[in-house]
């Protein structure tokens, strides 16, 4: 985008040129094949400007479809993902040959059976202090 706005500077500051010389022509005419010749750089570099913002239109439409059918492709792959889920089971070793990842099997270990924790000796428990609505609070 940077480059447009130079290429636009330039072609500016070219059309000022262009027409400044223009009115003096006939009084420099070693002049007239230089001015010609930028009417001609002009002309092509207008006509390229124009090409290009049209690419640059194309491409913001071209990125608009593809990420439009990228988000319709995945809605559709979930689905898809959901009925074999459903069919075969979340964690079934055949949903890789889909290329869907099984749900990992959890192993839960049975807890063993444990002494319960001893209190330690020397602490004794803290009691909560409640305070009451009408005091007022001790800072």
């Amino acid at each position: 985008m940077a480059r447009a706005k130079i290429l636009s500077t330039k072609i500016r500051s070219w059309d000022l040129l262009n027409e400044s010389v223009k009115p003096h022509l006939p009084e420099m005419p070693q002049v007239q094949p230089l001015q010609t010749e930028l009417q001609g750089h002009l002309d092509e570099a207008r006509s390229l400007d124009a090409e290009q913002e049209e690419a640059r239109s194309k491409l913001r439409d071209l990125v608009h479809r593809r990420k439009e059918v990228e988000r319709q492709g995945e809605i559709v792959r979930r689905r898809v993902e959901a009925h074999l889920r459903g069919t075969f089971g979340y964690t079934a070793e055949q949903l890789i040959k889909f290329g869907v990842k099984p749900r990992p099997r959890v192993i839960r270990r049975k807890k063993s059976p444990e002494t319960p924790p001893t209190p330690t000796v020397g602490k004794a428990p803290v009691a909560e202090v409640e305070m009451s609505q009408d005091a007022p609070p001790v800072e």
